[in-house]
Protein backbone atom coordinates (compact mmCIF):
# COMPACT_ATOMS: atom_id res chain seq x y z
CA UNK A 1 0.00 0.00 0.00
CA UNK A 2 1.21 3.33 -1.20
CA UNK A 3 1.04 6.29 0.95
CA UNK A 4 -0.98 8.18 -0.87
CA UNK A 5 -3.39 5.17 -0.52
CA UNK A 6 -2.84 5.21 3.57
CA UNK A 7 -4.02 8.83 3.12
CA UNK A 8 -6.80 8.52 1.34
CA UNK A 9 -7.98 5.46 3.91
CA UNK A 10 -7.05 7.87 6.77
CA UNK A 11 -9.57 11.14 5.54
CA UNK A 12 -11.82 8.75 3.94
CA UNK A 13 -12.34 6.37 7.42
CA UNK A 14 -13.44 9.56 9.35
CA UNK A 15 -17.09 8.82 10.54
CA UNK A 16 -18.44 12.30 10.10
CA UNK A 17 -17.80 12.29 6.47
CA UNK A 18 -18.83 8.99 5.44
CA UNK A 19 -21.63 9.09 7.02
CA UNK A 20 -22.43 13.01 5.58
CA UNK A 21 -21.56 11.76 2.02
CA UNK A 22 -23.00 8.12 2.14
CA UNK A 23 -19.58 5.84 1.00
CA UNK A 24 -18.16 3.04 2.62
CA UNK A 25 -14.64 3.69 3.18
CA UNK A 26 -13.91 0.14 2.82
CA UNK A 27 -14.63 -0.13 -0.57
CA UNK A 28 -12.11 2.24 -1.79
CA UNK A 29 -8.74 0.60 -0.89
CA UNK A 30 -6.81 2.68 -3.47
CA UNK A 31 -6.62 6.29 -4.94
CA UNK A 32 -7.15 3.90 -7.95
CA UNK A 33 -10.73 3.17 -6.82
CA UNK A 34 -11.51 6.04 -5.02
CA UNK A 35 -11.04 8.48 -8.58
CA UNK A 36 -13.85 5.96 -10.32
CA UNK A 37 -16.01 6.14 -8.11
CA UNK A 38 -19.45 7.32 -8.55
CA UNK A 39 -19.18 9.48 -5.12
CA UNK A 40 -18.12 13.06 -6.32
CA UNK A 41 -16.46 13.53 -3.01
CA UNK A 42 -14.61 10.55 -2.80
CA UNK A 43 -13.39 11.24 -6.31
CA UNK A 44 -12.44 14.50 -4.78
CA UNK A 45 -10.28 13.39 -1.93
CA UNK A 46 -8.70 11.29 -4.39
CA UNK A 47 -7.82 14.11 -6.74
CA UNK A 48 -6.37 15.81 -3.91
CA UNK A 49 -4.17 13.18 -2.29
CA UNK A 50 -3.19 12.06 -5.68
CA UNK A 51 -2.42 15.37 -6.92
CA UNK A 52 -0.14 17.07 -4.04
CA UNK A 53 1.21 13.81 -2.97
CA UNK A 54 4.77 14.73 -1.67
CA UNK A 55 5.20 18.03 -4.12
CA UNK A 56 5.46 21.50 -2.18
CA UNK A 57 5.20 23.01 -5.90
CA UNK A 58 3.10 26.07 -5.41
CA UNK A 59 1.86 26.17 -9.09
CA UNK A 60 1.35 22.43 -8.72
CA UNK A 61 -0.47 22.70 -5.60
CA UNK A 62 -2.73 25.52 -7.61
CA UNK A 63 -3.36 23.42 -10.35
CA UNK A 64 -4.52 20.57 -8.39
CA UNK A 65 -7.07 23.22 -6.62
CA UNK A 66 -8.49 24.65 -10.18
CA UNK A 67 -9.48 21.07 -10.75
CA UNK A 68 -10.49 20.18 -8.08
CA UNK A 69 -12.69 22.93 -7.97
CA UNK A 70 -13.69 22.52 -11.40
CA UNK A 71 -14.76 19.06 -10.86
CA UNK A 72 -16.94 19.34 -7.61
CA UNK A 73 -19.04 23.04 -9.23
CA UNK A 74 -19.96 20.49 -12.53
CA UNK A 75 -20.82 17.56 -10.25
CA UNK A 76 -22.57 18.86 -7.21
CA UNK A 77 -24.10 22.37 -8.20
Amino acid sequence: MSNEDKMLQLVLSDDKLSSFYEYNAEEYQSVSDALQSDNTVVVAVAKIIHGIAENSDKSIQKSVYQEVFNYLNQNLL
